[in-house]
């Protein structure tokens, strides 16, 4: 699967405006909305099954705090993630990643960004999802993403094909020299996912996408936004809303 050509629309964990975040509902919401891809967040439970949650606890979508860690995968089903968004959302519960993965259409993508700052119980975690549909890496329909260089490289040592991206909320975390391509050496990622909030210079962002970088932009949820970033060369959009920028024309932007 190749980009660059049109912006594609990433609904940020699920279509999370209309739909309790990172859960079944938000996800098909996405689908059904026309969205080209979701981002949702991975951590690990205590019996190493990776379950698709913001927080590092429950307390904020569930009433009821649960250290994800924790907890096995069985004590946290039992919780209700989405009443929180609406009583029409009653009895969501935490999915696991593997269940996320497996609703995705042909053609369409996830972003996986990963929690824990070392990566290697995730990495191992992985590795019966990626090894029974290969072609989530082959295809580039998986990209997982992390702000923590370790976590990164613990997965591209596991993973060598899986495509990574580097976000970043703070520019100082960016190498001053970009590699004439991605992935390389000093920065073994191909691409980055920056913050809507940071002024990336002209030409660094020219140096990034001459290096072949995937360049996504979050969270985006003014529709007036989406000429600038995709005249500024990014891949995809992050948004809580995919509603508001699906089937927009960007030349009237």
């Amino acid at each position: 699967m190749e980009y660059g050509a049109t912006m594609r629309i990433i609904a940020h964990r699920g279509a999370s405006g209309s739909a309790p975040e990172n859960t079944m509902a938000a996800i098909n919401r996405a689908w059904e909305l026309g969205a080209d891809g979701v981002e949702v967040d991975v951590h690990l439970t205590k019996d190493h099954v990776p379950v698709v949650i913001h927080d590092p606890d429950t307390e904020r979508v569930a009433g009821q705090k649960l250290v994800v860690e924790q907890s096995t995968y069985e004590e946290l089903c039992q919780l209700d993630v989405g009443s929180w968004k609406g009583s029409e959302f009653a009895g969501e519960r935490i999915p696991r990643l593997a269940d996320v993965l497996h609703s995705m259409p042909a053609r369409k993508n996830f972003f996986v960004e990963v929690k824990d700052v070392s990566g290697q119980a995730l990495a191992k975690a992985l590795e019966p999802i990626f090894r029974d549909n290969p072609q989530f890496v082959t295809e580039r329909q998986v990209f997982l993403m992390s702000f923590y260089p370790d976590a990164l490289w613990s997965i591209a040592a596991r993973f060598p094909d899986l495509t990574l991206l580097l976000l970043l909320d703070n520019l100082n975390r960016l190498p001053r020299k970009i590699p004439k391509r991605l992935p390389a050496d000093s920065l073994p990622v191909h691409g980055l996912g920056l913050s809507n909030q940071l002024d990336l210079d002209d030409k660094r962002r020219e140096q990034l996408i001459a290096a072949g970088a995937i360049m996504n932009v979050w969270t985006v949820n003014d529709p007036a936004d989406l000429g600038k970033w995709d005249a500024a060369g990014f891949d995809f959009l992050t948004t809580d809303s995919p509603e508001l920028f699906v089937g927009r024309n960007i030349a009237q932007q």
